[in-house]
């Protein structure tokens, strides 16, 4: 009896510490995203969501700022100076605008497929 429940223990240990990927499905860490493409831009929030800008097809959407979500800090976001303003997209909300210097950029949350 001993030996099952270890068993166990130790199978719900190794599958909780499994996180999707690339081909996986689910969110992406900025480790994942940053080991698929070094040069990524992106945006990590506080939560651990991250966010990377490059999508043509995002660029081609007309949306529409919604609420704020959070001003950047040093170290959130690669190409982005600290100070820059991220509102969701009342569109699709897993859209973030980024907006700095009268310059708008837009990143989509990072996902596996």
């Amino acid at each position: 009896m001993k030996g099952i429940i270890t068993g166990m223990l130790v199978a719900i240990f190794l599958l909780s510490a499994c996180t999707p990927g690339a081909g996986e499905g689910g969110l992406l860490s900025l480790r994942q995203v940053l080991s698929m493409n070094p040069d990524a831009d992106y945006v990590e929030l506080k939560n651990g969501e991250v966010y990377t800008h490059g999508t043509e097809w995002i660029e081609e959407k007309s949306l529409t700022k919604a609420k704020k979500i959070t001003t950047v800090e040093k170290g959130m976001a690669s190409d982005l100076p600290a100070g820059t303003i991220l509102y969701e997209s009342e569109e699709i909300p897993a859209i973030l605008i980024a907006e700095y210097e009268e310059i708008e950029k837009r990143y989509h949350l990072a996902m596996g497929e």
